[in-house]
């Protein structure tokens, strides 16, 4: 996951700011507008959808004024007396006076009707066999044709409805008159104050010019459709135009009895909000393009993401210029110190620049300052153990000289049976070996244990005292690494400084402990305390060994490891109290002898 990561973001600092810029601030921005400019074209189309609805609102409502006022036409013509006794008795009239009487009656209610724009269409036959319009027909009139037709037909059974709507009335009006397909009819039985029929009366209205004056003034709005319950677009505002199939397939399959209804065609991108007209058995559609719904919000797009544009340029040239200021300062110096690299950091940078940069030119030159410093030291510390080497070198040839000596010694005294003498070569011997091993500083507690127990035998040769010594070290602890001769200093500190040069009987003890990982080791004699020894030394030609040289051989070998001597006396003696790490040197078996491997720290 981290690897595709880094292989996915830009490897220069420069780019990786743009990035994080580019994917955590402007992307969010530019997200959320884009969220908030949808939500808004979401209220735009709701609150479209809902005035659209009113527009449909308003135009079914005119639909319906104009359905009442044929309503209206059939009762004023039903209650017209003079009217009703002229088509009740013709013959009581000539037929230019009953024609006039009609006629006269249609133009007066035509004239109730002038401010509101439709005009009604008439025609009335009597049970005598006469026809009256109110307008020029497109073909000549018959009576019994008339009567065949099936509105007549349907009219006159016994039972049947009194008065029916046809919406889809074929136009019989001269063309000069009207130029619709499509009339809607009322058909009423008209009948007097006695129920008795006396008339047929057709009441037609023009509505396809109806629909053309009432949206004519709303062209801009969107188009305007009547369809049929079958969906077949019967009127349209908008010539050329049309509704695409599976939109009318909606419509149609949409329940009659919903009041309005609105659908979107995201791949057209066009609103569609309709009514169904149960009077005409067809539905009112109201056709708008989105883009003419969001032409503002269109106009706000395009500012916005113009002025977006814009201060995206300028904000990556910006993050450019900024970081420019960090990044080709950051080259500068890596080439810089690439040169000093070369020059062995023998050259310190120029200190030049500003802020953070000249903070981290100026500790780059503490560093190499520091740095050359240090190899000084150490080219100091490499030729002073150099010298070191070379006087251990020169020291060695006495000693070796003095062993080989001790060796010949010991061969006499053991050729003439001198045991004494060859005891004392082999123990003094020892002690010489372990002296000329410079190149060990760690041997086992047993191995310095074997050292004093020689120290011992020397000086009680030498000296012929009674002071014992005995140990108090557990089983692995005789394979724990301490520093040579750092316990046989303190047992021949406590020979001369606790017993004195009486070396009277006397009793030294070695004890080995464990704490938390140290190694505790303890020396302590029943001599004659600190104090004594003090006044005593006054009077000894041989200077004291001090514990200071001990404390200095474990700073040295163990640097900042825990380690310390303390030293407790009283009256009856002198206890010397040293902690060191544990180290533990497990012994293993070997062709018969016991070795020395795997040192555990």
């Amino acid at each position: 996951m981290i690897r595709w990561f880094k292989r996915l973001t830009p490897e220069t600092f420069k780019n990786r700011i743009l990035l994080a810029v580019l994917l955590f601030v402007l992307t969010p921005i530019a997200l959320l507008v884009l969220y908030n400019f949808k939500e808004t074209e979401r209220v735009l189309q709701e609150n479209a959808a809902a005035k659209n609805m009113e527009q449909l609102e308003d135009i079914k409502n005119s639909f319906v004024d104009v359905m009442s006022i044929v309503m209206k036409t059939g009762l004023l013509l039903e209650q017209d007396t003079t009217l009703r006794s002229a088509l009740q008795n013709p013959e009581q009239y000539d037929a230019i006076k009953r024609k006039s009487i009609v006629e006269n009656r249609f133009a007066a209610i035509e004239n109730s009707f002038f401010l509101t724009g439709a005009t009604v269409y008439y025609t009335l036959l009597d049970l005598h066999s006469n026809v009256y319009t109110s307008f020029n027909p497109s073909n000549a009139l018959d009576y019994e044709e008339l009567k065949r037709e099936a509105w007549v037909e349907a009219l006159g059974k016994e039972g049947g409805e009194r008065y029916f709507w046809n919406p889809s009335d074929s136009n019989y009006v001269y063309r000069e008159q009207t130029k619709s397909r499509n009339m809607l009819s009322l058909y009423e039985l008209l009948r007097d104050d006695g129920l008795k029929p006396f008339a047929y009366g057709r009441f037609s209205i023009d509505y396809e010019d109806w629909f053309i004056r009432t949206t004519k003034g709303r062209q801009g709005e969107g188009a305007y459709f009547l369809l049929d319950a079958s969906g077949h677009t019967t009127l349209q505002s908008v010539a050329g135009d049309s509704i695409k199939k599976s939109v009318v397939e909606q419509i149609v399959s949409t329940s009659g009895e919903a009041l309005f209804t609105a659908l979107v065609d995201e791949q057209e991108r066009e609103q569609y909000t309709f009514s169904y007209i149960p009077e005409l058995k067809g539905y009112i559609v109201k056709k708008v393009p989105l883009s003419l719904l969001f032409q503002e919000v269109d106009k706000l797009k395009q500012r916005f993401f113009l002025g977006f544009s814009l201060i995206l340029l300028l904000f990556v040239l910006l993050i450019y210029f900024i970081s420019s200021t960090i990044t080709v300062p950051l080259k500068r110096f890596q080439k810089k110190m690439e040169s000093t690299v070369k020059a062995n950091l023998k050259v310190n940078l120029k200190e030049d620049g500003r802020g953070e940069i000249l903070a981290l030119t100026q500790s780059f030159n503490m560093m190499i300052n520091d740095i050359n410093g240090l190899l000084e030291r150490l080219k100091l510390e490499e030729r002073q153990k150099q010298f070191v080497r070379f006087q251990v070198l020169l020291a060695q040839m006495n000693p070796h000289f003095l062993l080989n000596t001790l060796n010949t010694v010991k061969s006499i005294a053991l050729e003439r049976d001198q045991d004494d003498i060859y005891e004392i070569c082999v123990s003094l011997g020892k002690i010489l070996e372990t002296t000329l091993n410079t190149e060990v500083d760690l041997i086992l507690l047993k191995d310095e244990m074997i050292l004093i127990d020689s120290y011992m035998d020397i000086q009680k040769a030498r000296f012929g005292h009674g002071i014992t010594i005995s140990y108090e070290v557990g089983g692995e602890l005789l394979y724990a690494l301490i520093p040579k001769f750092c316990l046989q200093p303190l047992v021949e500190n406590a020979l001369l400084h606790g017993f004195g040069q009486s070396l009277q009987n006397g009793h030294i003890h070695i004890k080995a402990t464990t704490k938390n990982a140290l190694l505790y080791l303890e020396v302590a004699d029943n001599g004659v305390g600190l104090e004594k020894a003090n006044e005593m030394k006054a009077s000894r030609k041989r200077k004291g060994i001090g514990i200071q040289n001990i404390r200095e051989s474990l700073q040295l070998i163990f640097k900042d490891q825990s380690t310390g001597v303390s030293l407790d006396s009283n009256g009856n003696g002198t206890r010397v109290l040293m902690h060191l790490p544990l180290l533990l040197s497990k012994p293993y078996q070997k062709e018969d002898k016991t070795n020395v491997a795997d040192i555990n720290r």
